[in-house]
């Protein structure tokens, strides 16, 4: 048999960086004001289904010093850098000062029009995708399987991501949203008489419940303001 040459690319290694003087490792007793590190866990797994290697680079501090250097070596060593929490406002979010230091071209976009999720960030630095993800779990889980899954299949060469599993169901109650926004809302799916009928799960997106009780993310349009109960909506499923 003759020889046949293929091209391939590596998988690429992800860094997750947890940051926030709140938050411990999944082992630890969570004290008052304390949570445990979900995104990092949640991050690895979307990151292995994708096909890419996660590095899990600990829980950093509130202190700009030292998410700096973290983000740094970790990003040196890696093909991408994601980063949990501090993408908000507040006077501890400091991701997106950390991301423009790291080099060039820095922070892309800072907030994006969905709920959850809107303050996520989205740089590069020297070619290598660079996020910065919410640190509600909900949050987190939504955008980086909107912007990180996407990220991690084009550094392996795919130019058009395998398709999700997507499936049309009829609504059951009304939900609200605001036009100019795209909602996702978990929803619990069961069979109808006319096909499969979508229950959305309600919860803030701190609340990681919402997802374990839910088979997928119900889709509300960019330019509608909210759904009736009886309308047939897309659902992506987990």
């Amino acid at each position: 048999m003759g020889i046949v040459e293929v091209s391939v690319r590596k998988r690429p290694f992800v860094a997750i960086l947890a940051t926030g003087d709140e938050v411990v490792p999944p082992g630890q007793m969570a004290g008052p004001g304390q949570i445990r590190d979900i995104n990092s866990y949640t991050v690895a797994g979307l990151t292995q289904q994708a096909g890419g290697i996660p590095v899990l680079g600990g829980i950093i501090a509130d202190d700009f010093g030292a998410l700096q250097a973290a983000a740094k070596q970790a990003l040196a060593e890696n093909d991408m850098l994601v980063m949990s929490a501090g993408s908000s406002v507040s006077v501890r979010d400091m991701t997106v000062a950390v991301m423009e230091s790291l080099g060039e071209p820095g922070v892309l976009l800072h907030g994006v029009a969905t709920r959850p999720g809107k303050p996520t960030i989205v740089g590069v630095v020297d070619g290598k995708p660079v996020l910065g993800l919410p640190g509600n779990p909900v949050s987190a889980m939504v955008q980086y399987d909107m912007f990180g899954v996407p990220a991690i299949y084009h550094l392996q060469g795919l130019q058009t991501p395998p398709r999700r599993g997507l499936v049309w169901a009829k609504l059951t109650q009304n939900i609200a949203s605001e036009s100019g926004r795209e909602d996702y809302v978990p929803a619990r799916l069961h069979d109808a008489t006319d096909g499969l009928a979508a229950t959305p799960v309600f919860g803030k997106s701190n609340l990681i419940y919402t997802l374990v009780n839910a088979d997928g993310l119900l889709k509300v349009p960019l330019n509608k303001a909210g759904l009736l109960g009886g309308e047939w909506v897309e659902v992506r499923l987990f």
